[in-house]
């Protein structure tokens, strides 16, 4: 009976001393991953490394023609995605004037060209605009809007 005990004390024994080196490892391990790059840049866990970094996301917004030239044209708006209104872009029933980065992704459907168009056309832009990440503190930014395309189309009847 006494070597059965001494048996189960010297197993315990080094089970325990073999855990605890294990434990010490995994956390030698882990120093050197996340927490070892928050001691290194002094960021926590690449949150401002995350933030640096914007999104683009779509938008859409829909109205009635105001005025236009060659390279831009002016529309009350009617309808806006939620991209459109969160950023600040544009305010139903106000104007908006859209400018595309290219000139020629102005389009008018069953129209010649800004003097033919009615104030009755509608008119339809799509983009991107610049939006911050989830928890990302927004002192200071300011979304960015690019204009890909405008579409003016003539009302039927």
């Amino acid at each position: 009976m006494p070597l059965n005990r001494i048996a189960l004390v010297a197993t315990l024994a080094a089970a325990l001393i073999g855990g605890s080196t294990a434990q010490a490892r995994h956390g030698e391990d882990h120093a050197r991953g996340k927490a070892g790059d928050q001691a290194r840049d002094g960021k926590a866990n690449g949150h401002a490394k995350k933030c640096s970094k914007l999104r683009n996301v779509g938008f859409v917004v829909k109205g009635t023609f105001v005025s236009g030239d060659p390279q831009s044209v002016t529309l009350t708006v009617t309808k806006a995605n939620r991209h459109a209104r969160r950023s600040g872009l544009v305010t139903l029933g106000e104007n908006f004037t859209a400018t595309p980065t290219d000139p020629d992704r102005i389009k008018y459907v069953n129209r010649t060209g800004p003097g033919d168009a009615q104030p009755t056309d509608r008119v339809r832009v799509k983009g991107k605009v610049t939006k911050l990440k989830r928890g990302c503190d927004s002192e200071g930014f300011t979304p960015t809007a690019t204009v890909r395309r405008v579409k003016v189309i003539a009302r039927r009847g």
